[in-house]
């Protein structure tokens, strides 16, 4: 017989279902119908989408479970700290940079700094994806809640503004745990 928190994953994880589809139907309705390749360009938006989001939240899990679970935990802790540190890094610091590379030497600087921030965004969004799965299926950082979290990135990526700007302030939460991770390591 089925526990009963076995079935309440399996009831989030239908909720995740049906919302993620209600969302996708919104996002068709955002374009005119006479558009013909609407279906197809939703549609790659979306299997693209979620394709690259589980991969990379899945190699997280799979390859750094202690970190993933410890970063999710991050951001349960305090989410407030993880957006102001997501925003400090993913928009500060790259002005910052930019700016930096007014110089000769600053560029030198800023290339790798760009790199690594790219790469740091990656990492973040990963986490991201494991966190809301993780809401999504009770808590834990496992394959469920990278197929959760994948597939409401995804249909959050497929509508148009509105999902664009969720999909990144979501994100920050993730980027913005990385980034304090890098920052503190960097510092002890």
């Amino acid at each position: 017989m089925p526990s009963t928190r076995s079935l309440a994953r399996v009831g989030s994880v239908a909720v995740t279902v049906v919302a993620a589809l209600s969302l996708a139907g919104l996002a068709a309705a955002q374009f005119p119908v006479a558009d013909a390749d609407l279906g197809v360009r939703l549609a790659t938006q979306f299997v693209g989408g979620f394709l690259v989001n589980l991969v990379l939240a899945g190699l997280l899990v799979l390859l750094a479970p202690s970190y993933a679970r410890r970063t999710v935990g991050a951001i349960r802790d305090d989410p407030g700290s993880a957006f102001l540190w997501g925003l400090l890094v993913g928009i500060a610091v790259p002005i910052g940079l930019v700016l930096l590379a007014l110089t000769i030497i600053g560029l030198l600087i800023t290339i790798p700094g760009l790199i690594a921030l790219a790469i740091l965004g990656v990492v973040g969004n990963a986490v991201a994806v494991c966190w809301f799965g993780g809401l999504l299926t009770g808590g834990d950082v496992d394959g469920a809640a990278v197929g959760a979290g994948a597939l409401v990135f995804a249909v959050l990526g497929v509508v148009p503004i509105v999902g664009t700007l969720a999909t990144t302030l979501l994100s920050f939460l993730g980027l913005g745990v990385v980034g304090r991770d890098l920052y503190t390591s960097w510092q002890g």
